[in-house]
């Protein structure tokens, strides 16, 4: 696959990575400690590694709905001109996969994060 047609691939996956994110600070955390984290068990904001604490998630919370809107917007003209393309649905998939894993939380890490 070409470069230029890998990278939308990768930015439509932009909604998982939160998920990796959290896995890596949970994995460094259980490193360190010698122990899988839970609620308040260290705290994340206790292990003194903003960079993995804060930059995983937050600035991919925030463009994850805007990414799913404007890969909707792209996947509905290119329906409409007849030029049907799966990678459109890569956004939606990744977004709600996203949904799913906040609202189940296996491992309890999503809320070990936002706590």
């Amino acid at each position: 696959m070409s470069e230029r047609r890998r990278w939308p691939i990768i930015l439509a996956s932009a909604p998982l990575w939160p998920i990796i994110g959290i896995f890596v600070l949970a994995s460094v955390a259980r490193l360190k400690l010698g122990y899988w984290p839970s609620n308040s068990h260290p705290d994340p904001k206790d292990l003194f590694w903003p960079v993995l604490v804060a930059v995983p998630a937050y600035l991919v919370f925030l463009l994850a709905p805007i990414g799913l809107v404007i890969s909707l917007i792209i996947a509905f003209i290119s329906w409409y001109d007849g030029r049907g393309d799966w990678r459109f649905l890569v956004t939606p998939v990744s977004f709600l996969l996203l949904l799913l894993w906040m609202y189940f939380d296996p491992g309890g890490l999503f809320l070990w994060w936002m706590d």
